[in-house]
């Protein structure tokens, strides 16, 4: 019951005023490409975008419920919700206290509320990597198959939500082959099997075959030396970003076109290898045709799904992967519930449809090339000269994926047989579903499994939002401190103890802080996945202090004071140091009575701990300061989620949408409804978003449109940029303060409303004077770290700040009040009415 009203209050707090805030500028490209969706314009996967799963989502909360503000965040607030109910499942082994206790944190938690109220997917990652690290621990006590199958389906979503599953996945991954290595020994040796493995080998072996296809675009890190080009980077002129380039060499197919004859005879060897096969597995004669029914089905299914659908011209390709799916379906139903021949092997069953589909592809005309790009590839991709021809790229990244699949398949029916085949249809189907746009968009096959670690492996040397490598670590001290001090002291803990599933959420926590401040994208909503273990941490171990206090005990001791003593001095000690250090003030007599009554409360602390053989008073002083943290971190959160109007100048913004767009959006509507002209309204294409979300129906019906005003000397100038004089049918306009300014003589006739703001950016007032990485040199070639010249200057910066009074005053000003002497970074625009 308890649970279920701290879930409660998570619903509540994220649902109220859920529309409040103007849409971010992510925001509403997840949301706009949901509402297509949702009104039967289709969605294309592009991993810019990361992955389709909440477009999907959303775009079903979006038809069920309409397309609002607040509709459009509903996917986004039941998952952080359902986030806060994931400590209940790990309470046998935090307990109850401590399980209550994290749930708590996730559902106050300033980082965690503000971002579940928010349409980007990292707070859905959130909960399917805190899921995973349930059914990792349900599995190792209980080790029940059915966490295995759940596993998969959890993997499969994550991978479909953000490329981010890459870390979560090598975390635990690497967590799973540490606990299972006393297993995976004798395996290497020789000396057991992997059969049957369970326990965190069986884990590890679930990670590593339902994932590895995944991962081969890694091979790009060796295109050099191999003189590929199998991960475009940025800015390429040609060929998608992060896939494989279209350029010679080409491989022309067929290799060599025989005759009707000869494919006959490779036919007949190829069933007489079957046969000879079952016959030295023991099948009687009269059974071999059942026998080879399962290889023939299979080989038959091949046929279907991969030969026919790739002709371009060919509009019933959805029948032919039907037809490939029942045949696939009653290979495997006749497989499990048949003492067949494969059955004792079935790796070999992969071999006869592999074989088929090389034979095919290579020695026959059936495969267009032009058909391939059509249905499997993305958009874009150019076709080179040569008829029929692959280039030697994509040759090299199907052998890759090929081979990745083949091994995982290999290596998992060894591991757990037929069973494995029920976990790869749970992974894959989720997974195909999903990035297909439910088959609709074949192309997200290849978008999915290449690209999506491709892109952002080429996106590394781009490092979006160009921030120091101590960003996170100001994010955290601002609105995660509760988490972070007691996420290390519970570390401590936990490490003193060898509490196992502490020292997994201890590395956890700190695997994941180095990850993301070595990764060159740094984001304000990155957050999210730094945040969540140190609070399963923190949680964790205040649950252990809970537990160490005997309540009836504690109300007759004097240890109890503790509880009140130390937040107080906690308190009392920020305030003095903030009296301290703010240059307009000087101390007077309240002061210096406010720090005897410190000194003399610590001299009483200090006496208490003394006289405490147990210690249960540094449990309540620890209680007691969480406490105090907690509050402060829930008047932090709420001024950041729940603060419209622009006044708060917080670090968690980043291309944030300005209040001034939604009433510009009113404006525009109530012009629109009034004058009802086909086309009256022009929007500068540079307040293109968050503002097309707003706009979606008057653009739609043709209302309004958006139009390019730069001029010839700006780099993004093309031919269809136009003079705003040239728009003379507009009865509105919204242009960017730079166009407006420069045509303000054209646009007499207006009433001009501005400067208005149309993004906006934190300031950065925490960087190092002068810091830019990307003119100081990078360290080992991440630009996420810093080089030696810029480690030095930035420990010069942190001396002299922790040494100057005013930095320290500007620090605590801006962590109790949100002052803060610069205003925002942002995007004006003006607004020109009739």
């Amino acid at each position: 019951m308890a649970f279920l009203g701290l879930m409660a209050l998570a619903l509540a707090l994220r649902l109220w005023e859920l529309d409040g805030r103007t849409m971010h500028y992510d925001e509403a490209i997840h949301l706009q490409a949901a509402w297509r969706l949702s009104e039967g314009h289709g969605f294309i996967h592009s991993p810019w975008m990361h992955g389709p799963f909440q477009v999907d989502l959303t775009a079903l909360f979006i038809r069920v419920f309409g397309d609002t503000d607040f509709t459009a965040r509903l996917a986004y607030v039941f998952f952080g919700t359902a986030l806060v109910g994931i400590p209940y499942f790990l309470r046998e082994r935090i307990g109850n206290a401590g399980a209550l206790l994290t749930g708590t944190l996730l559902a106050l938690s300033p980082v965690m509320l503000y971002f579940s109220r928010f349409g980007r997917n990292d707070i859905i990652m959130a909960f399917w990597a805190s899921a995973l690290l349930v059914l990792l621990w349900r599995y190792i006590e209980e080790g029940r198959n059915r966490y295995l199958f759940l596993a998969a389906a959890v993997l499969a979503f994550m991978f479909a939500t953000k490329e981010t599953a890459y870390f979560v996945t090598l975390f635990f991954g690497g967590v799973a082959f540490l606990l299972a290595l006393p297993q995976l020994a004798p395996c290497f040796t020789r000396r057991t099997s992997l059969r049957g493995l369970a326990g965190p080998a069986g884990f590890f072996l679930l990670l590593c075959t339902l994932t590895l296809p995944q991962w081969g675009p890694l091979f790009g890190l060796l295109q050099g030396p191999l003189g590929l080009a199998l991960v475009n980077p940025d800015g390429v002129s040609e060929g998608l970003v992060g896939a494989p380039q279209w350029e010679g060499p080409y491989l022309s197919i067929p290799l060599y076109q025989g005759q009707w004859w000869t494919h006959l005879i490779v036919a007949m060897l190829g069933v007489t290898a079957l046969t000879w096969h079952s016959r030295r597995s023991g099948t009687p004669v009269k059974e071999l045709p059942g026998s080879l029914g399962v290889p023939l089905a299979l080989v038959a299914a091949v046929c279907f799904a991969v030969l026919l659908p790739f002709d371009a011209g060919t509009g019933d390709w959805q029948a032919s992967v039907a037809a490939a799916g029942v045949l696939t379906a009653a290979a495997a139903l006749t497989l499990y519930v048949s003492r067949n021949t494969w059955r004792g092997d079935p790796a070999l069953l992969f071999l006869p449809p592999l074989l088929t589909a090389v034979y095919l592809a290579l020695f026959t005309s059936a495969l267009s090339v032009s058909g391939v790009v059509h249905w499997l590839l993305p958009p874009g991709t150019a076709l080179g000269e040569i008829p029929n021809g692959i280039p030697l790229n994509f040759v090299a990244a199907v052998l890759v994926v090929g081979a990745a699949l083949a091994g995982s398949a290999w290596l998992g029916i060894r591991w757990l047989g037929l069973a494995w085949l029920g976990l790869a249809g749970v992974f894959y189907g989720i997974w195909t579903l999903l990035y297909t746009t439910f088959f609709t968009n074949l192309a997200g096959v290849f978008s999915g499994v290449w690209q999506g670690m491709g892109y952002w492996m080429a996106q590394q040397e781009v490092a979006r939002g160009d921030q120091p490598w101590y960003y996170y670590f100001v994010g955290v001290s601002i609105y995660e401190y509760l988490p972070a001090a007691f996420g290390i002291t519970g570390a401590v803990y936990f490490l003193r103890r060898g509490d196992p599933l502490g020292l997994v959420m201890t590395l956890w926590a700190l695997v994941t802080f180095l990850a993301y401040t070595v990764a060159s994208e740094k984001m304000p909503w990155l957050l999210v996945n730094i945040s969540l273990p140190l609070i399963f941490l923190s949680g964790a171990f205040l649950g252990r202090l809970l537990e160490r206090v005997r309540w009836q005990e504690a109300l007759n001791r004097a240890y109890t004071a503790q509880l009140v003593l130390w937040p107080g001095l906690l308190a009392g000690a920020v305030y003095l140091v903030y009296r301290w250090v703010d240059t307009e003030s000087t101390w007077g007599n309240t002061e210096w009575l406010l720090l005897a009554a410190c000194a003399a409360a610590g001299l009483v602390s200090a006496g208490l701990l003394q006289a405490d053989p147990h210690r249960r008073g540094a449990a309540l002083g620890g209680l007691g300061l969480a406490a105090l943290l907690l509050g402060f971190s829930i008047w932090g959160g709420f001024r950041a989620a729940y603060t419209y109007d622009d006044s708060n100048v917080e670090v968690l913004v980043y291309a944030q949408g300005g209040s001034d767009l939604k009433t510009t959006y009113r404006e525009l509507d109530l012009l629109s409804l009034r004058e009802n002209l086909e086309t009256q309204i022009v929007v500068d294409y540079d307040v293109w978003y968050p503002l097309q979300w707003y706009v979606r129906h008057l653009h739609d019906q043709k209302s309004l449109r958006f139009a390019c005003f730069k001029s010839e000397s700006d780099p993004a100038w093309t031919s269809d940029c136009k003079p705003v004089s040239e728009s003379t049918e507009a009865s509105a306009r919204l242009l960017t303060t730079v166009h407006g300014d420069r045509d303000e003589a054209d646009l007499e006739h207006f009433r001009r409303d501005g400067p208005l703001k149309s993004l906006l950016w934190f300031p950065e007032s925490y960087r190092r004077p002068g810091e830019n990485r990307a003119y100081e040199g990078s360290f080992l070639g991440f630009r996420g770290l810093p080089s030696k010249v810029q480690f030095t200057k930035d420990l010069r910066y942190f001396q002299s700040a922790l040494s100057s009074r005013k930095s320290w005053s500007d620090g605590i000003n801006y962590w109790l009040f949100r002052r803060l002497e610069d205003p925002w970074y942002d995007a004006l625009y003006y607004s020109y009415l009739p």
